[in-house]
């Protein structure tokens, strides 16, 4: 079986892993020695573990910028994104030059809703690493989200003329529907009279209340809570009911309440109402994806009690899981997975990806060397142990895996990243930093970003 899947590496919590020790000669041995186990602990995905230690950190060197910043990225990932955003300020704060504060900044502020917030970050960002394509890209949706359409457009630009990896390009064509979208909002406003991105004056009342109610339902549905997510979205849309995000963020919810059906009905109503090109393109994947679900509930269901099809059934939750960003059960279901049939190789890769995504390199190595024992044939794990080996800073390991990838005839293996491969291990062979490891891929096909956290 292929999967074909995208996985969401969070660059604004794996930058860790190869960022150095910046502007902390300062901090005394104490916090260092802190830090560095607070470093550990959040590669191992012992949150709590690593919040203590930074802490620590911060207690003996109050100033300490990266403990800040690592403190920030620990809170984010607890999912708590505006008590995040108050540690990578005070990391910005104590070194105004440290950028990956700014980044890891924009990027929180722009997942809890403050885009004023996230482009000002953004901003200071790209002035201190102006070839980073990322910072642009994340530059770009924060002054969509205010409804700047033209510093949008420009931002998006500048994006697509620097990205040049192979494994983004999806997200060079998303910001090219992006840009066009907006060109044609900018055209319909100058039809109009009304400057694009910039609402009437009637119902500005009602639109600010079920803006607060959007608010409401997006807390709800990260604390878990679809039902009062639903709720809120209703309710936003009883006073704005061509609200386009309010329909589209209740479709969200009623597909995690398992409501297909009714989820199916909102986004169809997305695709309806939207001027925005990508919007209703992603309203009608998620519409094709819940009707595969409904026609897959209807089957009949596989032979039942066997070890290969709990197998089957436990892969094919986790890679739901990997795809849906919550690594730490993704790993628990893939270890179902391989509990109930040991022999299954595609679920070892998987589950390589969803320790990547833990920041659990070792394991995740490990995973990749079972896949290849399984299947030998395959080209997937061999790209996903050099990008452990490097973040392990196993150089020479994740040199011989690159190489090999990049000659191997294997059935999944890709060109591009072939080219990368070869590009990466002449790096290390200079010595000279490849960059944040990307994330493995498994089913012949890249396995990236979703949502686009690095942007």
């Amino acid at each position: 079986m292929v999967v074909e899947a995208v996985l969401e590496v969070e660059r604004v919590l794996a930058a860790f892993v190869v960022a150095a020790l910046l502007g902390s000669t300062s901090a005394s041995p104490a916090a260092l020695a802190a830090f560095q186990r607070g470093e550990k602990a959040l590669e191992a995905g012992r949150l709590d573990e690593a919040a203590v230690a930074y802490r620590e950190a911060l207690k003996a060197t109050p100033d300490f910028a990266e403990a800040l910043n690592g403190l920030g990225s620990v809170l984010f990932r607890q999912g708590k994104p505006a008590e995040a955003m108050t540690k990578f300020q005070s990391a910005i704060a104590a070194d105004p030059g440290l950028k990956l504060a700014y980044f890891n900044l924009g990027y929180a502020a722009r997942k809890n809703g403050d885009f004023l917030v996230a482009a000002q970050a953004y901003e200071t960002y790209v002035k201190l690493d102006p070839t980073d394509a990322d910072g642009y890209f994340g530059l770009g949706e924060s002054y969509r989200g205010q409804g700047k359409v033209d510093q949008a457009v420009r931002a998006y630009q500048t994006y697509v003329s620097l990205e040049t990896r192979p494994s983004e390009q999806h997200w060079v064509e998303k910001a090219k529907e992006d840009i066009a979208a907006l060109k044609a909002q900018q055209t319909s406003a100058a039809a109009s009279g009304v400057p694009a991105g910039v609402p009437g004056e009637s119902g500005t009342s009602d639109a600010a209340t079920a803006a607060t109610l959007i608010a409401e339902g997006d807390k709800a549905l990260k604390a878990g809570n679809a039902t009062a997510a639903s709720q809120a979205y209703q309710s936003a849309l009883q006073l704005e009911p061509t609200s386009v995000e309010a329909l589209y963020k209740l479709g969200n919810a009623l597909a995690k309440t398992g409501d297909y059906r009714s989820a199916i009905q909102k986004w169809e109503r997305v695709v309806q109402l939207s001027p925005d090109v990508a919007v209703r393109k992603r309203a009608q994947e998620n519409v094709d994806n819940a009707r595969a679900r409904l026609t897959h509930a209807s089957a009949p269901a596989p032979a039942a009690g066997t070890p290969q099809a709990r197998a089957r059934e436990a892969y094919q939750r986790g890679v739901r899981l990997v795809l849906s960003r919550d690594y730490s059960a993704a790993a628990q279901a893939l270890t179902e997975a391989l509990v109930a049939d040991p022999t299954l190789a595609v679920a070892y890769t998987a589950r390589g990806s969803a320790n990547v995504g833990l920041r659990r390199f070792y394991e995740a190595a490990a995973d990749y060397q079972d896949a290849l024992r399984l299947d030998p044939t395959r080209a997937s794990p061999l790209y996903g142990l050099a990008e452990a080996y490097r973040a392990l800073g196993r150089a020479a390991d994740a040199r011989m895996y690159y190489d090999r990838y990049a000659g191997s005839s294997a059935a999944d293996v890709q060109a591009g990243l072939q080219a990368d491969a070869r590009t990466k291990s002449a790096s290390l062979a200079g010595g000279v930093s490849a960059g944040t490891p990307a994330p493995p891929q498994w089913g012949g096909r890249p396995v990236w970003r979703g949502s686009r956290p690095a942007h």
